[in-house]
């Protein structure tokens, strides 16, 4: 990664953290609600990286 690339990322990190999310390093070909998985984890008072598996597939999004 290039220094341009990074400050880019690092530009991207803070507007995301800002805003309530964060940016996803390894994009995927299953996209996911961000905002209603923080959500749910915010009520359940857990992390992301704790959901389960079959937690995390409830928030696939269809297309």
């Amino acid at each position: 990664m290039t220094e341009q690339e990074r400050k880019d990322w690092d530009a991207l990190e803070e507007a995301a953290e800002k805003a309530g999310g964060y940016v996803d390093p390894h994009p995927s070909d299953i996209h996911y609600d961000m905002r209603a998985i923080l959500k749910f984890c915010r009520e359940k008072g857990i992390e992301p990286i704790d959901m389960t598996i079959r937690e995390l597939n409830q928030f696939i999004i269809k297309g």
